[in-house]
């Protein structure tokens, strides 16, 4: 007789492998574009503080609300892999986080506790797929939301459909995933 820990193990395990197989997780960064990334990113926040200097924290309090209001992003972190978070107009968010089995949820606000105001997050499920730990509350450098600055993609909406459906597999930590209306070729594979 099998125990009740036995058939979720067994359950998982078929997930995991089945998930595994996707055809869209095998879309993985290559070394020397995630280098290229990485100079990238520096470029853009530096842009984003040439931008920001001489501003009002009213006026950046606006730029941050329209940067992450109703957005889907596909975001490389060094520590973090590639992942992609959903932010919802009404305060919400969903991650679609390398290794985890469902979507990671929280809350996004802008806080004035800093000035220049900050995108802060919280995340009630996060499991960190490297260092195994639960994922604090953060609060993220302005010129780091508004430039972009680890943003691979970025599109208006719910794209993955995350606050509804889930997450569409799960994704190791170098996977891009490919957006929606390309996974038409991905499944021919």
């Amino acid at each position: 007789m099998k125990t009740k820990t036995g058939v979720i193990a067994a359950s998982l395990s078929l997930l995991v492998a089945a998930c595994a197989s996707d055809p869209r997780n095998v879309n993985q960064v290559a070394f020397e574009d995630a280098l290229s990334f990485n100079d990238q990113s520096a470029e853009r926040l530096a842009e984003a503080r040439s931008t920001m200097a001489g501003m009002n924290d009213e006026d950046i309090r606006s730029l941050l609300n329209v940067a992450l209001n109703d957005v889907t992003a596909i975001i490389k972190q060094r520590g973090h892999g590639i992942y992609v978070e959903y932010t919802d107009p009404d305060g919400r968010v969903y991650m679609w986080y390398p290794q985890n089995l469902s979507v990671v949820l929280g809350t996004w606000g802008i806080s004035n506790a800093f000035s220049p105001p900050r995108a802060c997050f919280s995340y009630m499920n996060a499991h960190h797929g490297v260092t195994g730990e639960f994922e604090p509350t953060e609060c993220v450098e302005t010129e780091q939301t508004l430039g972009g600055a680890y943003v691979i993609d970025r599109r208006g909406g719910d794209v993955f459909q995350l606050s509804t459906k889930g997450i569409p597999y799960i994704k190791s930590t170098g996977n891009l995933p490919p957006w929606p209306e390309d996974w038409e070729k991905f499944d021919r594979q």
